[in-house]
């Protein structure tokens, strides 16, 4: 035992973890005291800090009687729980009248003793409330009564309580029904401690229930009556929610729910905020579990509450900044108004013809006329966004989301003239700010306003089937009314736009609205909206276009196309706005290509200039309208001569854009220019591939034969052969280029390139052989210096092999035999094959081609002289990686591999497969073994649940035979090895059924143990 010198020392260690100090000094500290927490001494040492005078070192007393309950509680007999119960209960009640931070640790200790024993709260300690009233009535702690006290003779004792006292009970009961219901409470406790809860509820009860019956005019004073009131208050919430929570339906539930009425009427006492925010608390609470808690009663009175000039005077209120109420008694109610609001909605929507219902309608609009900003000003209007959605979703639809309004429906009409209001007010928060008060705010006030303007745009489209076309037509009549006036409300104007976009996406095929939009086209709007000093009118403009394409591919919307070009082309040499037309101007010509096929000589001089500009304007605008003008050759220009025409005028852009990169790039450390602009070029390059793929589905090359197209893209001098190898020229260029040596962003755009054409099964301009494929695939692998930047040229080759898996495609046996030697030679020696001691996208990218073996060539994987070092040693040790998403690659690869279907492969596959498994099997299941005997993190457990699984159903005699002898391999106690034992039984019984991942888990868990000192 530890002499008094001792523990002095150890107080004032305790005393330095709460001085400020050396950080490592601290951590130092606290290690040292925690190994005396859990020593065989932590008892004693936690009584004796309990002693101190110092209120921090008592706590560290109560911490160390936690700590040693978490720890230690195996130790403990049942026989020494009592004894247990009644220390804990002496220090709660000596320490009551100090510090409630101790008090309230020492209550969940307290608590803590009885979740660790719960089969044995029944017979040890059957009443805790009734035991804690009873010892803070006599001073002297009482635990384990059997036979308790008659109900009456029990609220006698609970009156006669002191405020004190009362509070230090009302105080154990918050913190039992609180600690009892955590969410980590093992669920195998939870039954015992539930039932402990509800059996104590009377009791509880009969302790809370006399302060909230007190009449609220009767608790004005004193301050000791109302922090009693405040207890009791948390108390109901705290008990109430957790009986509900265990059991919603127990009678308990009831008569706790009875008392709710009286808790609303405290919402007299606003002299005290305390109280007052407490009784929010609770009513916000309960209405959570409105069916539960809430009578037809209690919501009547709520409703009367929230609909009374009282709840008026407090909605008045908000926003005014009055100094007795921001923040204080009027925020509390706010919160709960809303609250119910929300909980009535569908009630509300029902009963609009009501006084009462029409009137909470009327105050959650009032608080839309709030002066100010959305989140920068007033952050009220977002909150009553989810009324709204509720509101509108009850009118609009049953509980099971089947379409409730009709014109018919009475209810119908007066809800639109509701919405327009409420749109019209939501309308007024979406203006844009002027600039001289947007550049006063903060980054986090411009997100939340743009979150709110996006949450409000989601509103108007879901109400939408509710207000009608009426809204568009007016949102359009003031556009084209403010375009007529001096001065311009601009504001209002990008407002609108912003509405109309919202509705504009929502709209389905041929609506009336496409009307209201040519009227829209057909004034001066997108004439004028250049000199727009904010820009952001312009960019919503721009975003209403590209929500507008059902409307342009309609025949009158075509005719209208001509309107938007010039615009889109004007706003494409702006900067701030390149991003949002080119985005435009993609959808514009994916869908509507036809229509802008006599346009392609103007799209490539505007793509000129915009090449000609550099830095100026945004490099993936660039692309975006690369992309674009191959979306309209691909689908728009039927003649396949002209095409390629108009390709070859790109690709020759592209070409001379390339060039600056030669120049730029002359050394070895390149700028930040060339580099863009080089990633920039094959970017683009890739996304002409990807709408260049597919070509012969277009009305004018279907009638070409394969050999047509074969000749126009194949044939040396063709013109889609110069087209052809000037794709390839510019890719070959910009990767083989010093500068770029090892930068995976080049990688990636070039292998993107070759890439777009490797699903084609007729020739084009981005179908190349594949040994064109495999030599660059080789050249990368063969210079590269960072092994971790090869990760997108594994995909490629991924792809390649992909590409080229089915029947109707040739057959490329002799490149894959020389891309598994590249592999290995390349990417696997220089690292170590046998080790997983390679970058994770690189072994990712290696499984990935593997798996891709699986499905024409796996005789090459077999017959390959590296099929060892690949299979049986990568790819087996890849099973247990160090990164998750490797050892799910390898995962996949297994189970593919397992899955082959003899019957739906030749007789040369199916004895290959074999042989794999045959040999591989023994090695990949003893790492496995090794895996899920605890030494795997237990994220990774569904992970080699699947390679079992799919084992024991495919293969599951010598399944069970190797999983076996993989664990007889290891030495261990007669009682594990025989759990092992039984563990495999069960895998080859449930032959890979459902069951197998629980089984696998439960074995994880018995292997590694769940021994914490900390719950």
């Amino acid at each position: 035992m530890a002499s008094q010198p001792e523990y002095v020392s150890i107080e004032q260690k305790v005393q330095e973890l709460y001085q400020p100090g050396n950080p490592q000094k601290i951590y130092q500290t606290q290690q040292e005291l925690q190994v005396l927490q859990k020593s065989p001494e932590g008892w004693n040492l936690a009584n004796i800090l309990l002693s101190s005078a110092d209120p921090n070192v008592r706590f560290f007393g109560a911490l160390t009687y936690t700590v040693k309950l978490n720890s230690d509680w195996q130790s403990l007999s049942p026989e020494s729980l009592p004894q247990l119960l009644l220390q804990l209960l002496n220090w709660f009640l000596a320490h009551s009248r100090g510090p409630r931070f101790i008090t309230q640790k020492l209550a969940a200790t307290l608590l803590l003793a009885v979740i660790k024993f719960p089969e044995l709260s029944n017979s040890i300690w059957p009443y805790p409330v009734h035991d804690v009233v009873l010892s803070a009535s006599k001073n002297t702690p009482t635990v384990g009564t059997r036979q308790p006290l008659d109900a009456t003779v029990f609220q006698s004792v609970v009156l006669s309580l002191d405020a004190h006292d009362l509070g230090m009970v009302l105080l154990f009961c918050t913190t039992f029904a609180e600690e009892i219901s955590r969410a980590d409470v093992p669920r195998q406790n939870r039954p015992p401690l539930y039932k402990l809860l509800v059996s104590s509820t009377p009791h509880a009860l009969a302790v809370i229930k006399p302060t909230l019956l007190t009449t609220p005019s009767s608790l004005f004073s004193p301050d000791s009556v109302h922090i009693v009131l405040i207890y009791a208050l948390k108390s109901y919430r705290a008990w109430t929610i957790a009986c509900v929570s265990a059991d919603a339906n127990a009678p308990v539930v009831s008569a706790l729910a009875q008392l709710f009425p009286s808790v609303i009427g405290f919402l007299q006492i606003e002299s005290d905020m305390s109280v007052y925010a407490t009784v929010v608390d609770v009513l916000i609470d309960f209405m959570e579990w409105a069916d539960k808690l809430v009578t037809s009663d209690s919501r009547k009175i709520l409703l009367d509450l929230f609909s009374s000039a009282y709840a008026a005077s407090k909605i008045e209120k908000v926003g005014s900044n009055s100094d007795d109420d921001d923040e204080g008694i009027t925020g509390a109610f706010l919160n709960a108004f809303i609250c119910f609001g929300e909980l009535t909605a569908k009630d509300i929507a029902n009963n609009l013809g009501r006084p009462e219902h029409r009137r909470i309608v009327e105050l959650i609009m009032q608080l839309l006329k709030i002066p100010g900003f959305p989140i920068e000003d007033e952050i009220v209007s977002n909150r009553t966004l989810e009324f709204w959605d509720l509101f509108v979703e009850s009118i609009l639809y049953d509980d099971d989301g089947t379409l409730l309004a009709t014109d018919k429906d009475v209810r119908l009409s007066d809800a639109q003239s509701v919405m327009m209001q409420v749109i019209e007010l939501l309308w007024t928060k979406l203006r844009l700010p002027d600039s001289n008060v947007a550049v006063r705010w903060t980054q986090d006030s411009r997100d939340g306003f743009f979150a709110f303007r996006k949450d409000v745009a989601d509103l108007i489209e879901s109400s939408y089937q509710l207000v009608g076309t009426r809204l568009f037509s007016i949102l359009v009549q003031f556009v084209i009314s403010s375009i007529s006036v001096t001065p311009i409300d601009w504001a209002g104007i990008e407002g609108s736009l912003y509405v109309l976009n919202a509705i504009m996406q929502s709209l389905t095929s041929d609506p009336p609205e496409f009307e209201f939009f040519q009227i829209l086209l057909d004034s001066k709007l997108f004439s004028i909206l250049s000199s727009s000093p904010l820009v952001r009118t312009r960019q919503t403009s721009l975003s209403l276009i590209a929500s507008a394409i059902p409307y342009f591919q309609s025949d009158a919307g075509k005719k209208h196309i001509s309107t938007v070009v010039p615009y889109l082309f004007q706003c494409l040499a702006s900067p701030s706005l390149a991003l949002h037309a080119s985005r435009s101007i993609f959808q514009l010509c994916s869908e509507c290509p036809r229509a802008l096929s006599d346009d392609v000589p103007l799209f490539l001089n505007i793509y000129r200039d915009m090449l000609a500009n550099g830095g100026a304007i945004d490099e993936i605008a660039k692309e975006r309208i690369a992309g674009a003008i191959a979306e309209v050759l691909q689908q728009g220009v039927d003649n396949l001569e002209l095409r390629t025409a108009y390709l070859r005028d790109l690709v020759d852009l592209l070409g001379g854009y390339a060039e600056e990169v030669v120049t730029l790039a002359g050394d070895l450390a390149p700028g930040p220019d060339a580099r863009d602009i080089a990633a920039s070029v094959l970017k683009s390059l890739g996304m002409v591939g990807k709408a260049c793929r597919r070509v012969e589905d277009i009305e004018g090359t279907a009638t070409s034969t394969a050999s047509e197209l074969d000749h126009h893209w194949n044939a040396n001098g063709a013109s889609g052969r110069l087209v052809k190898d000037k794709i390839m020229q510019i890719v070959s260029t910009i990767s083989h280029m010093p500068a770029f040596a090892g930068d995976i962003t080049i990688r990636q755009n070039a292998t993107a390139v070759l890439k777009s054409g490797l699903s084609e099964f007729l020739p084009g301009p981005f179908t190349w052989p594949p040994d064109v494929i495999f030599g660059y695939i080789r050249d990368e692998i063969v210079k590269v210096e960072k092994l971790d930047t090869l990760q997108p040229v594994l995909k490629l080759a991924e792809s390649l092999v992909a590409a080229y898996s089915t029947s109707q495609t040739p057959d490329i046996h002799d490149l894959c035999v020389q891309l598994l030697e590249l592999l290995y030679i390349g990417a696997l020696v220089p690292n170590n094959a046998s080790t997983s001691s390679l970058d994770p996208d690189i072994n990712q990218g290696i499984l990935g081609i593997l798996s891709k073996f699986l499905q024409r060539y796996l005789d090459v994987l077999l017959a390959s002289p590296y099929f060892e070092p690949l299979i049986l040693q990568f790819g087996v040790v890849m099973v247990t990686a160090n990164e998750p998403l490797v050892v799910k690659s390898a995962v996949k690869f297994w189970n593919d591999l397992l899955c082959l279907s003899p019957d739906s492969q030749s007789m040369a596959v199916a004895h290959a497969t074999k042989q794999v498994i045959d040999l591989a099997g023994p090695q990949l299941l003893s790492t496995v073994a090794y895996a899920i005997a605890g030494t795997c993190p237990r994220s990774l457990i569904t992970e080699y649940a699947k390679i079992l699984k799919t084992f024991f159903r495919t293969n599951t005699g010598i399944a069970e035979q190797w999983m076996t002898t993989a664990f007889q391999s290891e030495s261990c106690p007669i009682d594990k090895a025989k759990a092992r034992r039984v563990f495999v039984e069960k895998l080859a019984r449930l032959r890979g059924r459902p069951p197998t991942e629980t089984i696998v888990k439960d074995f994880w868990i018995a292997e590694r143990g769940q021994a914490s000192d900390y719950v």
